[in-house]
C-alpha cells in the first residue's frame, strides 16, 4: 500500500511539474518517456531551439537531504543514456541549432523549484 501511495503522491507532483511548465511557456514532447527498462525521463519539453529533460521530484519533507539530493550518480547516469535513445529515435525533432538541457523540478510542501542545467554532460 505505502508503493501505491508514494506512485500517487508521483503523479500528481507531474501533474503539477507539467502544469508549471506549460505556463512558462514550453511544449510537452514526451511524459514518462521510457526506453525498456534502461530508464525514464519524467518530461521532455520544446521552447524553441530549447529541448528540456525534467525529472519531477516530490517530497513532504527534507529527509535525507529533501529532493536535491535524490539524483545520484545512478540515476543521473540513466537519465543520460535515456535521453541519448530518445534524442536518437527523433533526430528529425532536432538542427544542429537545438541545445539540451537536463533541468531538475522539486515539489516540496506544495512549493515548486525548478532547477536548470543540473547535468552537465
Amino acid at each position: 500500500m505505502k508503493d501505491n501511495n508514494l506512485r500517487i503522491v508521483g503523479n500528481n507532483g507531474e501533474l503539477l511539474a507539467l502544469d508549471f511548465i506549460v505556463n512558462k511557456g514550453f511544449t510537452i514532447i514526451e511524459h514518462n518517456y521510457r526506453f525498456g527498462r534502461l530508464g525514464e525521463i519524467d518530461i521532455i519539453a520544446q521552447k524553441e531551439n530549447l529541448i528540456v529533460f525534467i525529472e519531477v521530484k516530490t517530497r513532504f519533507s527534507k529527509r535525507f537531504g529533501g529532493a536535491l539530493y535524490s539524483i545520484g550518480p545512478k540515476k543521473r547516469n540513466r537519465i543520460l543514456k535515456t535521453a541519448k535513445k530518445f534524442i536518437a529515435a527523433n533526430d528529425k525533432l532536432f538542427t544542429k541549432e537545438t541545445v539540451f538541457r537536463f533541468d531538475l523540478i522539486t515539489i516540496e510542501n506544495n512549493t515548486i523549484t525548478w532547477l536548470e542545467d543540473i547535468i552537465r554532460h
